[in-house]
């Protein structure tokens, strides 16, 4: 098989756009993304997964009330997307304090007793 053929790259195209993976230069990088696609969602995990999850109805943080009326649609959408933007944020910083605290704990929380002491406690 002649992975530099132009027949071979047009199929690994025509595979990328089917899984909506976005092209790579290099025909060869859209391949191992195409791999990658494909071994993450159509694995026996990610079908059974698929296949358990519970069936609910989606909704749109674009249909949320926003909170206040500026009575302009374009920039209540600006400040829906800056509210979405604003909880990523806070998300991301409570992923890393959260890290913070198993890293303190993971030095802190080694209890070792003195036995020469005799005693616990005070």
């Amino acid at each position: 098989m002649d992975f530099e053929s132009a027949e071979f790259k047009g199929h690994v195209k025509s595979l990328a756009q089917v899984l909506g993976v976005s092209p790579h230069p290099d025909h060869l990088e859209t391949l191992s993304a195409c791999c990658t696609v494909i071994q993450q969602s159509f694995s026996k995990e990610a079908l059974e997964k698929r296949k358990n999850a519970k069936k609910g109805k989606s909704s749109s943080m674009m249909d949320a009330p926003l909170g206040f009326e500026t009575n302009d649609p374009v920039l209540d959408k600006a400040a829906k997307i800056l509210r979405l933007c604003f909880i990523h944020d806070l998300r991301d910083l409570q992923t890393k304090i959260n890290e913070i605290i198993v890293s303190v704990q993971s030095i802190t929380a080694n209890p070792k007793t003195d036995t020469r002491l005799g005693k616990v406690g005070r």
